[in-house]
């Protein structure tokens, strides 16, 4: 089953910078699936302040 990951690249994402909730897009995004298992969509967002960080997006059945 193929996931689209530019549909999640093109959302605004709540993330907490430095103990703030921020809506951003991610700069990255990608699938992480172990063998077996149920994966997730991981996105690479870059807070204000110059931080860098990574939050589970989305969700594969």
């Amino acid at each position: 089953m193929a996931v689209n990951v530019q549909q999640y690249l093109n959302k605004e994402y709540e993330v907490e910078c430095d103990g703030q909730m921020v809506k951003l897009k991610p700069v990255k995004a990608w699938v992480l699936q172990p063998k077996g298992r149920k994966g997730v969509v991981i996105g690479l967002f870059k807070c204000p302040n110059g931080k860098t960080l990574r939050k589970a997006i989305g969700k594969i059945e």
